[in-house]
């Protein structure tokens, strides 16, 4: 029999340019007493062709092997795991601390919105629904890091910024597939602005961000009016939510009370603890004794590869049965970005009693 303590994996890798637009899928699957290595490949959206690489079953450690050559060998062609195919820098930096942790939102309840809605000391931007990023921009030199304050890779289509400016320029935003969309200004050509409040800030951003064609600006929205013309907008267009921002305050790392964010629906970073046989994998979260709480089961899309067991996972929900477990969950895909100390039951704010909802149902 084979080691049932050995993980099946499973790497899917996407090309684009050239005038393709191609995706690979390699897995490393239990076959009778062995393990075999399968693969398929084709037009993204197409119908993929499929083989083996291995005509008979192995024992892990062979088909392994097999497994990490192919992965590879595709990456050295230009494959890539992010889904829009763009290539990605390879930094010696990837995995050290670069002295830069990003301002982290305080997340408000519905209630609480019309306060700051109203209150023209605050303004509004969109939540994009990414990774947390800073980017150090030095001539033509861009390196960028996560929530963690690790450096990591980025699009090459991101490295050879503008030089326009001398000095360092440090920018803070959300990575979403290729595109890096910008929200705040930390400096400018070698000159501190965290100091400075945020409304100077972003005017000093729109400035930078022009000679750079790669970075979009999240708009902001200074009016009551505007305000609440975009948190309609972005609820019809089905977005994460959207922050709000005190114009007055200087930046400062870690959580903050003076940005705020409201989410259109609630999502959790927990910890994958078991890998079931139709593509979905249970999660949980740590509740304040430290004791995980199972949350139930979601289901992995075909484009993502399965996480294995101990990995952290962004789930959208609902909402949670006083405990029980997430309804409606949505897998949103794996966050190497949060530690196991992020995925905690207290982030589960939207919590229902199981006798309320049925009441509910029954005057329905």
């Amino acid at each position: 029999m084979a080691n049932t303590e050995h993980l099946q994996q499973s790497s899917f890798l996407y090309f684009t340019g050239q005038g393709s637009d191609k995706v690979y899928q390699v897995h490393l699957r239990q076959k009778d007493d062995g393990w075999v290595v399968d693969y398929g490949n084709g037009r993204r959206g197409g119908t993929l062709a499929t083989g083996t690489k291995t005509s008979s079953p192995l024992v892990y450690e062979a088909a392994l092997k097999i497994y990490e050559k192919v992965v590879k060998e595709k990456t050295s062609k230009g494959y890539t795991p992010d889904q829009s195919g763009a290539l990605y820098t390879s930094t010696e930096l990837a995995g050290r601390v670069s002295g830069e942790l990003p301002q982290l939102p305080t997340l408000i309840a519905e209630e609480q919105l019309a306060r700051y809605l109203d209150d023209p000391g605050w303004g509004l931007q969109e939540k994009a629904d990414g990774e947390n990023r800073i980017l150090l921009i030095e001539g033509g030199t861009v390196r960028g890091t996560n929530r963690r304050g690790l450096f990591v890779d980025i699009p090459q289509a991101w490295v050879g910024a503008s030089d326009a400016h001398a000095g360092r320029t440090v920018i803070a935003g959300e990575h979403v597939g290729d595109a890096f969309l910008a929200f705040d200004l930390l400096e400018m050509a070698g000159q501190d602005l965290r100091g400075a409040p945020f409304i100077e800030r972003f005017g000093h951003l729109q400035m930078a961000a022009s000679t750079v064609p790669w970075i979009t600006v999240l708009a902001l929205e200074l009016s009551a009016e505007g305000k609440r013309r975009r948190a309609a907008e972005l609820l019809a267009a089905h977005s994460e939510g959207y922050v709000l921002k005190a114009l007055d305050a200087p930046f400062a790392a870690g959580r903050s009370s003076a940005s705020l964010k409201f989410k259109f629906n609630q999502s959790a970073t927990c910890e994958v603890l078991r890998v079931n046989a139709q593509r979905s994998v249970a999660v949980g979260l740590r509740d304040e004794t430290g004791a995980m709480v199972d949350l139930g089961n979601v289901t992995v899309p075909p484009g993502e590869a399965l996480p294995a067991v101990g990995t952290l996972v962004e789930v959208r929900y609902l909402y949670r049965y006083a405990g029980g477990k997430f309804e409606q969950p949505v897998y949103k895909g794996q966050r190497p970005d949060m530690t196991p100390a992020d995925a905690v039951l207290s982030q589960v704010t939207r919590i229902k009693d199981r006798s309320a909802a049925l009441e509910e149902d029954g005057e329905a």
